[in-house]
């Protein structure tokens, strides 16, 4: 059984998780007795250390908080504990165990918070059972904050959805938070109350972590208010009213240890900064510090100001602090443990909460007030909608307008940017253009210069070629005289040799010839040789070979101005063929030239009048009073007059 405490104080429990066989090793967490705990050195005394199973607990736990709320206390559980230490499995149960008792295949599993609802809705039957004249009223919200954000886990249409969430609002007379615009939904069995439990449950955020594969990712905190009226005939005595809160945790976390990245990591840094503004609330209500005194702490987090009543308020708190036995989370074991000591010295001022019959009618009249503000503020949320719905149409009009100007805008400015290039590609074409017609100027000057060169090699050509008919002439004259010194010399030769070889005469008897005997006898006297004649052939020998000598040398020389003059024929022809390829390629370009200007004029032509951006051409349009355009650029008819007069003057 627990140990028996004063109502003056918050009762703090504390749960150890079994270990699994796949769970590691353990660490020197040790169960001395019922209401102790050792951790290493160190001893922690609790109302009571529960590890035996959840109807064990429920029995000695949670069973007192129904008896408080049926005796009109205002009572709250809530479960704290690092992730994975069990909180959700202690209050919920396993996961889908949001159904009665006997509907589940596994009810030793169920958690605290539906053996509650079932306990509770079982008294509401038996009592008004036996009790005709009394009326019971149970209602039941769900919420979780997540993210600093409070939201309503009832609301399942899509409608309901898209409205603003919850809103805490501190009452101006009991100075209590109390939570506007959250479903509350009349329980009238224990199905129904199982049915809104799963929709809640199903609803919160969780997530697969490192260390938890089903970690909730918000503090889910379900709120159940119980009404208990008698009457007795016409006379109505006074009304109970008890509010019960049931608060799940989110677990705390170490960031390293569960792995999480982005959106996760976000989560589990807003879960740590809440835990923790919890936990210096607690430590300030531990040592004695008054409401009004907290009010700014209690600000700081969503979860502090909605549990403010029960931490230091009128409540009957009960909190539950779950530890793990493994030898990796020995730190957040011992934070904990130190955390829920601190606790246990939290006073508490918890106080019957029963209304007269004076307090019933000006709360039923308060409620006939609020319900028709609440039905103004809908109608003025209804034009609200309205207003911002058409603001909306007016904003996105007022967009759409804005988008088209600055669309405007940029198309001026890109035309801006067009025309300035246009002018700079037309500043640079007219400056190519002079450019190139200072370029066709020097090549009409050195074609010209190359057609005269050519005329004069082609001259040159003719003239040596005349020169080479002559020498060739001279060449064929040369050597038939040759050939007849030849033969003359030939002849020469002939007869001296023939003079060489006859005997001289003597003075001897001369000889007398045989003859034949048919023939008479004739005398013959051989030829006389005349010495001076002899003289003469030698000399002229001589000369004839002198001639012949000179004539080769001659000969050789008209050879070698024959070869000579056939070089520079073949050097001019060489020539006059470059002249020509250089021609050819300034003809070339003298055409691409005319292409380019054609190409051009068509430009000037596509393109707006300089004088009012039309589409026409400014010839067509305008008569120029000058021969300049806009900016100083020349028009397209002084360019094209004078591109045709270079052209001419080139040609």
């Amino acid at each position: 059984m627990a140990r028996k405490s004063a109502n003056g104080r918050m009762q703090v429990a504390v749960r150890v998780r079994p270990v699994g066989e796949a769970d590691g090793e353990v660490s020197s967490l040790s169960v001395e007795e019922d209401f102790c705990i050792r951790s290493g050195q160190k001893e922690y005394a609790f109302d009571r250390v529960f590890a035996g199973s959840q109807a064990d607990l429920y029995s000695e736990y949670g069973r007192p908080m129904v008896e408080d709320a049926v005796n009109g206390y205002n009572t709250c559980l809530f479960a704290y504990g690092q992730t994975g230490s069990g909180k959700t499995y202690t209050l919920l149960g396993l996961p889908g165990a949001g159904r009665p008792v006997s509907a589940s295949s596994s009810a030793e599993h169920e958690g605290l918070l539906p053996r509650f609802l079932m306990d509770l809705c079982a008294y509401r039957h038996d009592t008004m059972r036996r009790y005709p004249s009394m009326q019971m009223n149970i209602t039941m919200s769900v919420l979780e904050i997540y993210n600093e954000d409070v939201r309503d886990l009832l609301r399942n249409s899509p409608t309901e959805k898209a409205e603003k969430g919850p809103m805490l609002v501190e009452d101006s007379e009991t100075k209590q938070i109390v939570v506007v615009s959250a479903v509350e939904a009349q329980i009238d069995s224990a199905e129904r109350a199982m049915e809104l439990l799963a929709v809640g449950v199903n609803g919160r955020e969780t997530a697969a972590t490192q260390m938890n594969e089903m970690s909730s990712r918000s503090h889910m905190i379900v709120i159940l208010t119980l009404k208990q009226r008698h009457t007795s005939g016409n006379l109505q005595q006074g009304t109970l009213v008890s509010n019960i809160k049931f608060v799940d945790l989110a677990g705390s976390e170490c960031l390293g240890r569960t792995g999480t990245q982005g959106i996760r990591r976000r989560e589990g840094g807003c879960i740590n900064k809440s835990l923790l503004t919890l936990g210096k609330a607690l430590n300030s209500f531990s040592q004695g510090a008054q409401m009004h005194e907290m009010k700014g702490m209690l600000r700081e987090s969503k979860l502090t100001r909605l549990l403010s009543e029960n931490f230091g308020g009128n409540s009957r708190t009960r909190m539950l602090a779950m530890v793990s036995p493994l030898l990796s989370n020995e730190q957040q074991t011992a934070s904990t443990l130190s955390y829920a000591t601190r606790a246990k010295t939290i006073a508490l001022h918890a106080t019957q909460n029963k209304l007269r019959e004076v307090e019933a009618n000006k709360c039923k009249e308060l409620r006939s007030l609020l319900e028709g503000a609440n039905a103004e503020v809908e109608s003025l949320r209804e034009a609200l909608r309205e207003s911002e719905a058409a603001r909306g149409e007016l904003a996105n009009g007022r967009r759409n307008v804005d988008r088209e100007i600055s669309d405007l805008r940029k198309a001026a400015r890109a035309a801006e940017d067009e025309q300035k290039r246009l002018e700079a590609s037309k500043a640079e074409t007219l400056s190519v253009m002079k450019s190139q017609s200072e370029h066709i100027e020097q090549l009409s000057k050195q074609l010209q210069q190359t057609e005269a060169a050519t005329a004069a090699h082609k001259a040159r050509v003719d003239t040596l070629e005349t020169q080479l008919q002559e020498l060739t002439d001279q060449a064929k004259a040369k050597d038939e005289q040759h050939a007849r010194t030849l033969t003359e010399l030939r002849s020469l030769e002939d007869r001296v040799s023939h003079v060489a070889s006859t005997p001289a005469p003597s003075n001897s008897t001369p000889l007398r010839p045989i003859r034949p005997r048919s023939v008479p006898r004739v005398p013959i006297r051989a030829p006389s040789v005349d010495p001076k004649h002899s003289a003469k052939l030698s000399q002229q020998l001589s000369k004839a070979a002198m001639t012949q000598d000179y004539l080769k040398e001659d000969l050789q020389q008209q050879i070698e101005k024959s070869d000579s003059a056939e070089i520079q024929r073949r050097n001019a022809v060489a020539t006059t063929h470059g002249l020509q390829a250089q021609l050819a390629g300034v003809q070339n370009m003298l055409r691409e030239e005319k292409k380019k200007n054609a190409l051009y004029q068509g430009m000037l032509q596509k393109h707006a009048c300089s004088q009012c951006n039309c589409n026409e051409p400014a010839r067509k349009r305008h008569a120029p009073a000058s021969r300049m355009g806009r900016a100083g650029v020349p028009s397209r008819d002084t360019v094209s007059s004078s591109t045709d007069d270079s052209f001419s003057r080139r040609m």
